[in-house]
Formats: C-alpha cells, sequence, structure tokens
C-alpha cells in the first residue's frame, strides 16, 4: 500500500507579544513515499554542486541573508546560477502544499495566545494530512520538525482527538483513523529532511503573499510564483468518492 507524508515546518514565532515577526506560518508539504528519494537526490546535486557536499540545510532567511554557508551568493553569478537551479528542483519536484497563516495584530486583537495558535494551526494541517489519506485510501505518517514542548504537545493531542474521535462530518469512524495515521515523529534541522527545507523556502513565499511587498526581488518573485503552484490543488477529474474528502481540505488559511 502507498504511503503519504507529510513534513511540517514552521516560519516566525507564535508568542503573541513578539512582534519582529507578524505572521506565524504553518507549512505542511505532502510526499509520497515513492517520491523521497528523487528529491533528495536532486536536491543533494545541487548542494554538492555549491559546497561540495550535502549536509547542508537550505534556509530561507539565510538564503536571503547570505550568511552562513550561504555567504558565496554575495557573488551575483553565483547566486544567479544557484537560483536557476533551486527553482528547476523545486518545480519539478513532486510534492504539495498546505499553509496556514496567523496574522498575528489580529490574533492579539481578539486575546489569542501561542496556544490557541498553535491549536488552530495543528488542527488544520493534521485535519488536511488525514482527509488526504482517505481520498487516496493509504497510510501516512506525520513528521514534524520539533520546537516547543508545548507546540509538540499540541500536535500529540491533536492527532489522538482525531485517532480517538475520527471525522463526524465525513461518517468516518475512529478505527479507520487508526487504520491511515500510523506515525507521528518529531525531528531537527540535522536530520536533513528536504521535505522540511522545501516547506521552509516556501513558507517564505506565503509570509510574501500576505504581507504585500511592494517591490519583491526576482528571487521572491520565483518563490511566490513555486508556492503558488504547489498548492494543493484538486483535479478536476476527480472521481465523487475522492472528491467527498478533498472539499474539506484548506490549502491557503489566513487566521484569525
Amino acid at each position: 500500500m502507498a504511503q503519504l507524508n507529510l513534513f511540517i515546518d514552521e516560519l516566525g514565532s507564535a508568542e503573541i507579544k513578539e512582534k519582529y515577526s507578524k505572521h506565524y506560518i504553518l507549512t505542511g508539504c505532502l510526499v509520497n513515499d515513492s517520491n523521497r528519494e528523487e528529491l533528495k537526490i536532486k536536491a543533494d546535486q545541487i548542494k554538492f554542486k555549491y559546497w561540495g557536499k550535502t549536509d547542508v540545510v537550505f534556509h530561507s532567511r539565510d538564503i536571503g541573508r547570505k550568511i552562513g554557508e550561504f555567504k558565496i551568493f554575495k557573488s551575483k553569478k553565483i547566486f544567479t546560477e544557484f537560483q536557476k537551479d533551486l527553482f528547476k528542483f523545486l518545480k519539478e519536484g513532486k510534492y504539495q502544499l498546505f499553509f496556514v497563516v496567523v496574522d498575528k495584530n489580529k490574533a492579539r486583537r481578539k486575546n489569542w495566545n501561542s496556544l490557541k495558535i498553535y491549536k488552530e494551526t495543528a488542527d488544520i494541517l493534521i485535519k488536511n494530512f488525514i482527509l488526504s489519506l482517505l481520498a487516496n485510501k493509504c497510510k501516512g505518517r506525520v513528521v514534524i520538525e520539533s520546537a516547543t514542548t508545548q507546540r509538540d504537545f499540541i500536535f500529540h493531542k491533536t492527532s489522538g482527538f482525531y485517532l480517538s474521535n475520527g471525522l463526524k462530518e465525513f461518517n468516518t469512524p475512529f478505527g479507520e483513523v487508526q487504520d491511515i495515521l500510523t506515525e507521528i515523529s518529531f525531528v531537527t534541522k540535522k536530520n536533513f529532511d528536504i521535505e522540511e527545507q522545501i516547506a521552509d523556502l516556501l513558507a517564505y513565499g506565503a509570509k510574501l503573499k500576505v504581507s504585500q511587498k511592494k517591490a519583491p526581488s526576482e528571487y521572491e518573485k520565483n518563490i511566490i510564483k513555486v508556492m503558488k503552484a504547489k498548492l494543493f490543488q484538486m483535479h478536476p477529474e476527480t472521481g465523487e468518492r475522492k472528491k467527498k474528502f478533498y472539499l474539506g481540505i484548506k490549502s491557503f488559511v489566513v487566521l484569525p
């Protein structure tokens, strides 16, 4: 049986009093097991080309600032060539994305706190994933980049809720959810999962989409373009059984 994987990463801080990040973004990168190896190979080829090694983590903020491993991009020629390779990889890769964006200014006005932000964002992503598994009649696992104890606990609790209660609005009993949602694991960036890195790179595109920057750079335009192209979309010829579940999926949500 085929297996789907949901790799989850966050951008920004959910701390409501922290004002450096105006948005908190949770990204889910949906990948079929059969496509994971190809994604890794293609990414490793790019990393080896520019750094002579593969244990490099693509991080959107560091690439943009040209710091750390990415100081080499202070050379315009190298950065231009890298962008061509990176965007070819991101466009051709077989994966789909879910985003949940929290506007922290609006959240403050509604008296949300970090716990509320974690609960709302985790619920949408986990539910999206379960609906994807039901539509495709396959098993799946959730892989989360570990953050705070509070956030990690919320993911356990949210997953546990659906494992215990099912999805009543879709007439799906808890036993059926238990059959398909088989694993939830927490990793660090040192795990080098390319799916986590894709989520990080394209979360920046989601941030740009909601922040309405007036004059995006060419790099930013391409990030936005790929992000939009890779959003989960239902194929127009999807059958009625699958459609029932797919219609419940929210691929780009802005809260509150």
